[in-house]
């Protein structure tokens, strides 16, 4: 999978200690074969830290870029960290349940979010070998960007310091009027199943086809 596009951005880091800021503006519903489908979670990474840096980055560069995750990814990943670091008091993973429906999906982000500031406010956890693993670029969870990331992106940037106020979900509903929508983004509560791959959130045909 190709990596993400790693962006210079004139937003300076909020987390100045750790060099690191990490949200979860949004989700994205994924289509996969025979109408099936999955949810991945779009990390946004916003860094002056050498490691997701390029040669032709200077060293005093900010550089943003996406990631997109299943929650399976995601909660493997939290795992690793309380394993290995029981003293760092991470937030509780979201619940599972069995048919995943849009308010669930959007518990989750936030809950991510939630989860995920917190680790690059964490100077030993946004240091950590687990978290370069999971964002870096090489990583098979890394997601090109389309246009309308890339406009997420350049919001950010032009948002400066208030940027974590600025409303992605508007800016992604632009983005959906300009073009084709992404089938199952407002979809149903029925319909989404966890079963079908190892926890994931899997697409009900018939709720694409009422979509």
């Amino acid at each position: 999978m190709p990596s993400p596009a790693v962006l210079v951005t004139s937003r300076r880091v909020q987390n100045v200690h750790t060099g690191l800021d990490l949200t979860v503006p949004q989700h994205q519903e994924v289509r996969g074969k025979m109408m099936s489908g999955h949810v991945e979670y779009q990390i946004l990474v916003v860094t002056r830290l050498a490691a997701f840096k390029s040669a032709k980055h200077k060293p005093e560069d900010v550089v943003q870029f996406l990631v997109s995750k299943k929650y399976s990814e995601i909660e493997e990943f939290y795992q690793k960290l309380s394993s290995r670091y029981p003293a760092a008091s991470l937030p509780p993973l979201p619940r599972k349940v069995l048919f995943v429906g849009e308010s669930d999906i959007q518990e989750r982000r936030a809950v991510f979010d939630e989860i995920l500031r917190h680790v690059s406010k964490d100077a030993e956890l946004a240091s950590s070998p687990e978290l370069l693993e999971f964002l870096g670029t090489r990583s098979p969870g890394a997601a090109d960007l389309t246009s309308r990331d890339c406009s997420v992106l350049d919001t950010r940037s032009q948002a400066g310091d208030d940027g974590d106020a600025f409303d992605f979900f508007k800016q992604q509903d632009q983005a959906e009027d300009e073009g084709p929508p992404i089938l199952g983004q407002k979809g149903e509560d029925t319909g989404k199943s966890e079963e079908e791959e190892e926890e994931e959130e899997a697409l009900d045909p018939l709720g694409i086809m009422r979509s």
